[in-house]
C-alpha cells in the first residue's frame, strides 16, 4: 500500500481520544435526534480509532483518500486474521455510508442513526480491547 504515513507509536492514544469523543458525540447527537450528525460522528470514531490500531500496531495509518483503503491496511497490520476480518465490518459498513450522510442531499434516517452508533460502538469497543490501558 502506498498511501500510508509512518507515525509514533505514541500517536495512536491522540487517536484513541479522538475516536471516543466522536462516539461521545455521536450519541448526544442521537438524544437530540441530530441523524445526520450521529452518522458523521460514528463514521470518524471508527477512522479513528483504526488508525489507534494501525499506529500502535504497525506505526503506519492510512493517508489515502479512500477510506477503504484504511481498512485494508487494518486486516494488513493484523495479518488477516478472523477476528480482524470480523471486526472490520463494522468500520466498512459506515464508511460505505460515508458519502450518503456527508455529501448527499438525503438526510440520514434514524434507522441509519441508530445502526451507525450501533456499528461504532462496536467497533470502538473491540479496539480500545487490543490497545494497552
Amino acid at each position: 500500500m502506498t498511501n500510508i504515513k509512518t507515525r509514533h507509536e505514541s500517536g495512536w492514544k491522540n487517536y484513541l481520544i479522538k475516536a471516543e469523543q466522536f462516539l461521545e458525540t455521536a450519541r448526544d447527537a442521537y438524544f437530540k435526534e441530530n441523524w445526520n450528525a450521529v452518522g458523521l460522528n460514528a463514521v470518524h470514531s471508527a477512522i479513528s480509532a483504526n488508525d489507534a490500531l494501525t499506529s500502535y500496531y504497525g506505526k503506519v495509518r492510512s493517508i489515502s483518500e479512500k477510506h477503504s483503503d484504511s481498512i485494508s491496511l487494518l486486516l494488513e497490520v493484523f495479518k488477516n486474521d478472523k477476528e480482524s476480518k470480523s471486526c472490520s465490518r463494522h468500520i466498512s459498513w459506515l464508511i460505505n455510508r460515508k458519502n450518503l450522510v456527508e455529501y448527499e442531499s438525503r438526510l440520514f434516517y434514524e434507522k441509519e442513526a441508530e445502526e451507525s452508533l450501533k456499528h461504532a460502538d462496536r467497533f470502538l469497543f473491540w479496539a480500545k480491547g487490543k490497545l494497552p490501558k
